[in-house]
């Protein structure tokens, strides 16, 4: 399952994501990551939540992002939820352009029964029309 959390800088989207992450790892057996572009929010994470500051890693593109979490996941197998907050910004790609990295994010999710929530800085409206399915805000 994909879920996406959209809002400008500001409007409150990482907080939900902290806050969602904080309350999965609470109920679930497996394991939480959360990838962000920066560990600001390091304190705000529970301990049990695996934080990854992708920026400390040569991602220049969505497919570079896209073997990074593959390795990520081949890595723990207990990985049940996965919070990637910016993708925009880590992945140096706007919205219309992420369109082949969700499709292969959701096999991803199908296959290995992970849960990805996804934090995107931009407005409802400009999702594309075949990612809206996957906004939960």
């Amino acid at each position: 399952m994909i879920k996406i959390i959209t809002g400008q800088t500001g409007e409150g989207k990482t907080k939900k994501m902290i806050d969602a992450a904080n309350q999965k790892v609470a109920n679930l057996k497996g394991h939480v990551v959360y990838i962000d572009s920066v560990t600001t929010h390091r304190y705000a994470l529970s301990h049990q939540v695996r934080l990854i500051e992708a920026s400390n890693f040569p991602l220049h593109s969505q497919n570079d992002f896209f073997g990074f979490l593959c390795g990520i996941l081949s890595s723990n197998h207990d990985i049940e939820t996965v919070f990637i907050d910016e993708l925009i910004k880590i992945t140096h790609a706007s919205i219309d352009e992420l369109i082949l990295f969700f499709d292969k994010l959701k096999k991803l999710s199908d296959e290995y029964a992970i849960e990805f929530i996804v934090g995107t800085a931009c407005s409802n409206k400009d999702i594309p029309d075949i990612l809206a399915p996957y906004l939960i805000a």
